[in-house]
């Protein structure tokens, strides 16, 4: 029998009532997608039906009910009474009438999953893993597994490292397991076989763009009805792909401009816009009706005409990719929809931080070059367009914090259900502070003791930043610099700008699960950004004459360095010194002993030779 495909968890406009403090603080609405737009989209996506789960509303459903191969389905908020931890249960299928009733009896999910299951409503517990109170813990995860028999297993907004545990975790289930957690919790499990959980797909997508990422495929005989019968008696799948950063992000960016366009009122009539001409300039009208792609050109020759001066390839170059990446996809009869979602996610990232680099890049340039001469107006300017470009890119960098902030929960939650405490190999970033051409095969970067013989593993990964015209090493993975400032005698580069962003999302993408660095500079900035946004432990080292102060009292600025150092050492999780006078000096400056570790002499004879820090 074929298999009826169906993306089980998706948001219109109509999710008014945002369950995050920080979106109702604004007044915003999670989503701002018309009903009947994403019921085409999903449709042009491949599913075979189509629903709609709103935040406890069937508004959205109800929008689309006239149109074919649609059911009802909602999305609940609901609490555990023990410890108040937040969930959200998807009802599927479900008429307006026993809406109503399970609306009044959600604030207790127990009474919320009886009420369903005498109504004989198929329901499921989307994104388990995910921590929405700040309350859960394996005993909450138990409670869940005793309690649902039906779990989102694929959640096209959460990471592969949630979904995929979540997987894991039903995937090995028994039955012996399932009656030890009822005993503990006093929960008596729902079927005959409440151990085997069926597992669903869901996009989760709330921006319009990203529909049908993920869905769920079951059988049945085409039907709504058969589809729903499929999905309680186990016979479905989870399938498409897991969410990222860039997705969260550009989901983020979607609802910016939805909510900007709204509160500027720029489709209104031009009387009902003078109170707010001011702050619409520069914006323009932003209508469905706008040739976007030509606005977007129109923008940033405006806002950059530094990227098109003196024949300066940049401007046209990045004009050349959004033409290839994203104009393709406007000429397209079927748009956004003539590609899939992970695909639109690349090329979404690809050209507007092609664009970010390179404005930021010809801006530092100016401010870090010698030989480029500014007057004082030109400089702010200069300040001012970078600080511009790095307040654009905050959704990325809260995308990454907020993705990965529940990285300890998880491997507490992989420990208590699947017994993996330290059973997986470590995948080491290394940020090194020599340039690519200083770093020849099999060198380390000053890695700590121990790590060094897992870099021909492949557990570790050299990350270098070149300038323009450097050599890059194979076995390194190189990014090119923003911008640097040259060294007086012209021998390379004194000081790199490395591409953050670049680097960070790599760093996502490949799963790293530590960062190590051996620079306090521009790579070890980077190191530290991308260690806290990841969530990662990060470690460096201490050279030797790191330490050492200046003898000259007026040399304030290499006191001023050697404190800037301190700070970034303070905040590391791990720091590897050459001798154990080191270790006193970092100890007296405020660092904790117990993260910092000696090298074995061996290991750097004649480093601290001559100096205040010499092994002793």
């Amino acid at each position: 029998m074929p298999r009826t495909k169906v993306d089980l968890h998706v948001h219109s406009r109509h999710s008014a009532v945002s369950g995050s403090a920080r979106m109702r603080a604004l007044r915003s609405t999670e989503s701002f997608t018309d009903p009947v737009e994403l019921y085409h989209a999903e449709r042009a996506r491949g599913m075979d039906l189509v629903t709609i789960t709103d935040h406890n509303t069937l508004a959205g459903s109800l929008a689309i009910a006239h149109l074919p191969g649609t059911f009802l389905s909602t999305e609940f908020d609901s609490w555990f009474p023990e410890d108040g931890v937040r969930v959200h249960v998807v009802a599927l299928g479900i008429d307006e009438t026993t809406f109503a009733a399970a609306d009044q009896a959600r604030a207790n999910v127990y009474d919320l999953v009886a009420l369903l299951r005498r109504a004989g409503v198929t329901h499921y517990l989307a994104h388990p893993l995910f921590d929405m109170s700040g309350r859960l813990t394996p005993a909450s995860v138990e409670r869940m597994l005793l309690l649902f028999n039906v779990l989102e297993g694929r959640n096209g907004a959460r990471t592969g490292l949630s979904n995929s545990l979540l997987r894991a975790v039903a995937g090995r289930l028994t039955r012996e397991q399932l009656e030890a957690m009822a005993e503990r919790r006093g929960i008596e499990p729902y079927g005959e076989t409440p151990w085997r959980k069926a597992l669903t797909g869901g996009s989760d997508d709330h921006s319009g763009l990203f529909a049908a990422s993920a869905y769920t495929t079951a059988g049945g005989d085409g039907t709504p009805e058969g589809f729903l019968r499929a999905v309680a008696a186990g016979d479905c799948e989870p399938a498409g792909a897991d969410g990222d950063a860039r997705l969260l992000a550009h989901s983020i960016y979607s609802a910016s401009f939805w909510k900007i366009r709204d509160l500027l009122r720029l489709d209104g009539r031009e009387d009902e816009k003078r109170g707010l001409r001011l702050l619409r300039r520069g914006f323009g009208r932003i209508g469905r009706d706008v040739p976007v792609l030509e606005k977007t050109l129109r923008g940033v020759r405006s806002v950059a005409p530094g990227l098109y001066r003196a024949g300066d390839p940049r401007g046209p170059r990045w004009e050349s990719l959004l033409e290839c990446e994203i104009g393709s996809l406007v000429a397209d009869p079927r748009g956004i929809n003539a590609v899939d979602v992970t695909e639109l996610n690349r090329r979404l990232f690809v050209v507007a931080q092609r664009l970010a680099d390179e404005v930021m890049g010809m801006h530092l340039t100016a401010l870090l070059d010698p030989t480029v001469r500014q007057t004082f107006r030109q400089r702010v300017q200069s300040l001012s367009a970078v600080g511009m470009v790095a307040f654009l890119e905050i959704p990325y960098y809260f995308a990454w914090s907020f993705q990965s902030r529940d990285r300890a929960l998880l491997e507490t939650l992989r420990t208590h259900f699947l017994g993996e405490h330290g059973d997986r190999r470590e995948k080491i970033a290394v940020l090194c502070a020599a340039a690519p051409s200083a770093v020849g095969p099999g060198a380390t970067c000053a890695l700590p003791p121990g790590e060094a013989a897992r870099v021909d593993d492949r557990d570790a990964t050299l990350i270098t930043c070149s300038v323009d015209g450097e050599p890059v090493p194979d076995h390194a993975v190189d990014f090119r610099a923003l911008a640097w400032r040259p060294s007086p005698d012209g021998d390379g580069p004194r000081w790199v700008v490395p591409p953050l962003v670049e680097i960070v999302d790599y760093l996502e993408e490949e799963g790293f699960t530590a960062v190590h660095t051996d620079s306090t500079a521009g790579q070890g900035l980077v190191a530290l950004a991308a260690a806290r946004l990841l969530h990662l432990p990060l470690t460096g080292v201490v050279q030797a004459g790191d330490l050492r102060s200046s003898s000259r009292p007026a040399d304030i600025g290499a006191r001023l360095q050697r404190r800037l150092r301190l700070w970034f050492y303070r905040r590391l999780d791990g720091l590897s010194v050459p001798s154990r006078t080191s270790a006193r000096a970092l100890a007296a400056a405020g660092v904790d002993p117990l993260r910092i570790t000696v090298t074995p002499p061996d290991a750097q004879a004649g480093a601290d030779a001559g100096g205040p820090g010499a092994a002793d």
